[in-house]
């Protein structure tokens, strides 16, 4: 039988690449450590990446520009900052706020992965 967890742990140790996480506080402030973590990220294409909002009749939709994929232990939360370093561009960081965490299940319920919706926040 196929172990999911292991085989996503296997996809990120192959194919993926180190950022930092800075947590969001209960009181909206961010702390002052950050997390380094491996994921696997891929950007939006077409129209979404030109548009990370849209104003509809239902209201603000939000389409993230990056997907970002994490391990289950991570648990990344709605707020929290994710530091993506470009490796091309001396030392250059581009800051993601995260939008929308939704965890993928596997048997039982248990959480195998989070799939992670990010718009960028800055360029440092």
């Amino acid at each position: 039988m196929i172990n999911l967890e292991r085989s996503f742990k296997s996809i990120l140790r192959k194919w993926g690449h180190d950022v930092y996480i800075q947590r969001i506080m209960s009181n909206n402030n961010y702390k002052d450590t950050l997390e380094r973590v491996t994921t696997r990220n891929v950007f939006a294409s077409g129209v979404i990446n030109a548009k990370s909002s849209q104003e509809l009749i239902e209201g603000i939709v939000v389409n993230s520009e990056v997907v970002y994929y994490f391990e289950a232990e991570i648990n990344p939360q709605e707020g929290d900052r994710i530091y993506e370093s470009t490796p091309n561009a001396l030392n250059k960081q581009t800051i993601y706020l995260i939008d929308t965490c939704s965890p993928r299940r596997g048997k039982n319920g248990k959480i195998i992965f989070w799939v992670v919706g990010a718009t960028k926040e800055k360029k440092v």
